[in-house]
């Protein structure tokens, strides 16, 4: 299940930055842009029964010493996407450009999923996920996404589904 979590994460992190740069393209892509326009917002239906099947994973706790917000990463990790347009915008409407922002973007996907960066998800900015840096008492750190718009408690127990090795989406559970 955390595979499937974690390919839907990867597809709609990307989705956006894909999307423009269709846009940008749009007269030399033809035809093709809207297959890559349609692909993207598959991606985005993909995160949604993505993140309705989370509910599936095994819950586990976490037992706070800390926690903080680090939006700052997805802001970082987004701004990332300029190289990449910057150089569809001004490059050449030829085969060359075409293969360096090609190559520019696996090299970025790459990166995301070898490091486990599904936690730098715009996406899942745009869809109001929070992210924040949790410190359990053994010292262990966790990437929490939640929706919470209240901070997360300091100390005591959090109930998470991990997606990741240290990455985890916490939701509010329903009475």
């Amino acid at each position: 299940m955390t595979r499937v979590v974690g390919f839907g994460l990867l597809a709609s992190a990307f989705a956006p930055m894909v999307a423009l740069l269709a846009v940008v393209r749009f007269d030399a892509l033809g035809r093709a842009s809207w297959v890559i326009l349609a692909v993207c917002g598959g991606a985005v239906v993909l995160l949604a029964a993505v993140l309705r099947s989370v509910a599936g994973i095994q819950a586990r706790t976490i037992d706070c010493q800390s926690v903080r917000r680090a939006d700052e990463r997805v802001l970082a990790f987004t701004s990332s996407y300029v190289v990449p347009l910057v150089v569809a915008l001004f490059g050449e409407s030829d085969t060359p450009t075409l293969v360096a922002t090609s190559a520019l973007v696996a090299l970025m996907a790459t990166i995301y999923v070898r490091a486990g960066l599904y936690h730098l998800n715009p996406t899942l900015a745009l869809a109001g996920y929070r992210l924040y840096e949790v410190t359990a008492t053994n010292g262990t750190v966790t990437m929490v996404l939640t929706k919470e718009w209240q901070h997360l408690r300091q100390q005591g127990p959090l109930v998470c589904r991990y997606v990741g090795d240290d990455v985890a989406i916490h939701r509010k559970e329903r009475p």
